[in-house]
């Protein structure tokens, strides 16, 4: 990264940028200090709620419950699944040698297909890349 505009700037014009760079270093501090604080009053409150939920989640499993509904509410258990590959080779072969794509979640890789654009001066059929610049600050050194 270079920069060649600022030293070309006005002195005023660099008193603003200045300004403005102290300014969201400051409030970027302040937002850390407030979400640190944050933190600290919500674990105990995070520690008992896992306690109390892993409490609920044995009773439900020894006494064979799916959920039990009190006058303070329910408690229940569900069951979320994940799937990852053990042999990504192996279970790809297997979706296109029995026309199983349904076992897949398609999604173009991002940082493949912009390698692929640099290369071959194209996208791959069928993709839409797109970008989003943001503007970071970093604190001086001290």
């Amino acid at each position: 990264m270079t920069d060649t505009s600022l030293h070309l700037a006005t002195p005023d014009l660099q008193s603003t940028v200045n300004k403005r760079v102290g300014q969201y270093i400051q409030i970027r501090t302040a937002l850390k200090k407030i979400e640190e604080e944050y933190d600290a009053k919500r674990k105990p409150l995070v520690e008992l709620q896992n306690i109390l939920s892993g409490w609920m989640q044995t009773f439900l499993e020894k006494t064979g419950s799916e959920s039990v509904k009190t006058k303070s509410g329910t408690c229940y258990q569900s069951t979320r699944y994940t799937a990852s590959l053990a042999d990504p080779e192996v279970f790809m072969n297997f979706v296109i040698d029995n026309h199983q794509f349904d076992l897949l979640d398609r999604k173009a890789n991002a940082t493949a297909c912009r390698d692929y654009a640099a290369e071959h001066k194209t996208l791959p059929p069928g993709v839409n890349m797109s970008a989003v610049k943001t503007v970071g600050v970093r604190s001086p050194r001290t």
